[in-house]
């Protein structure tokens, strides 16, 4: 496997010579399949740079998020000593999961209009309130307790000393998939900057599925919730019942 990554990485550096882009880069995985006894796993990104002829020092900026879909926050509030859900929001398109990672510190590497401009930081993802916010509440209020309950799940994460860059052309970094991570396909960034600004860009997709029973009963999680729901509780009278018929004959 080694031999063949680094016969791979030959194969991009020799490439990259011919190429507009000053960055090409691949994944050690092109599909992750999430079954039953998925503990989360590392997925290996990595690629080349054209060094620059002044030789300017090139940084690499590495993003992968899972799609966007819309999520309801509720605001606890405690009455008579008791914690109770009171206002609720709806806020998105955002992605359940979203992880970035840089060679250096990302305000090393390109101004805030450039971090804003690429969404390279959680705080900076574009999100809108679908309905109108309760008590003059702010987007980016919400938006930043969304951000940690996420990062809490670890399903969100910053690492600016992630990437390593060998030789001035070669660059890896490891991305963590923890459990609980969402389906669907997943966007892939690379971005090489020099100076401050941007000199290399390449996207790609990961899909990520669920197989086995877990993706059945995703499915009809999603797509029957009536029949899903109705099929829990038979299971669960069910279930009861049997255990109360055996305790009857003891």
């Amino acid at each position: 496997m080694i031999k063949n990554l680094c016969l791979a990485l030959f194969m991009i550096v020799v490439s990259s010579a011919h190429a507009d882009n000053a960055l090409i880069a691949d994944l050690s995985k092109d599909h992750i399949t999430i079954q039953s006894n998925f503990t989360g796993e590392k997925l290996l990104l990595f690629g080349a740079i054209e060094p620059a002829d002044d030789g300017t020092r090139t940084d690499i900026v590495v993003v992968l998020r899972s799609p966007g879909e819309d999520f309801l926050l509720r605001r606890k509030q405690k009455h008579f000593g008791i914690w109770v859900n009171s206002d609720s929001f709806q806020i998105g398109p955002l992605p359940g999961f979203f992880a970035i990672s840089s060679s250096r510190p990302l305000d090393d590497i390109a101004p805030v209009s450039e971090q804003e401009k690429y969404q390279l930081r959680p705080r900076f993802l574009a999100a809108s309130l679908h309905a109108e916010a309760q008590n003059n509440v702010a987007a980016s209020e919400v938006l930043g307790s969304f951000v940690r309950l996420r990062q809490q799940a670890t399903l969100y994460s910053e690492n600016q000393s992630g990437v390593t860059i060998l030789n001035h052309r070669l660059f890896r970094v490891e991305i963590v998939l923890p459990p609980g991570m969402p389906v669907g396909t997943y966007v892939t960034e690379f971005l090489a900057f020099r100076n401050g600004r941007l000199v290399g860009y390449q996207t790609g997709e990961l899909p990520v599925d669920i197989v086995g029973a877990g993706h059945i009963l995703h499915q009809a999680a999603y797509d029957m919730p009536l029949v899903y729901g109705l099929t829990g509780v038979l299971i669960a009278v069910f279930m009861g019942w049997g255990a109360a018929l055996i305790f009857r004959r003891n």
